[in-house]
């Protein structure tokens, strides 16, 4: 659906709404990053440990 705004001349432009695929998947990668993340911390932080 797009939404039609409307300016003071009477002049109108479209605007598309964003896709919620996208925003879904950029949640998705966002999760996926931040999983990576803490598991390589966990696994430096044990390697850090055995290696004393």
């Amino acid at each position: 659906m797009k939404t039609i705004l409307r300016r003071k001349d009477n002049t109108s432009i479209c605007c598309p709404s964003i896709n919620q695929r996208y925003v879904k998947f950029t949640v998705k990668t966002k999760v996926i990053k931040l999983t990576v993340v803490c598991t390589l911390l966990v696994v430096g932080l044990f390697i850090m440990i055995i290696a004393q």
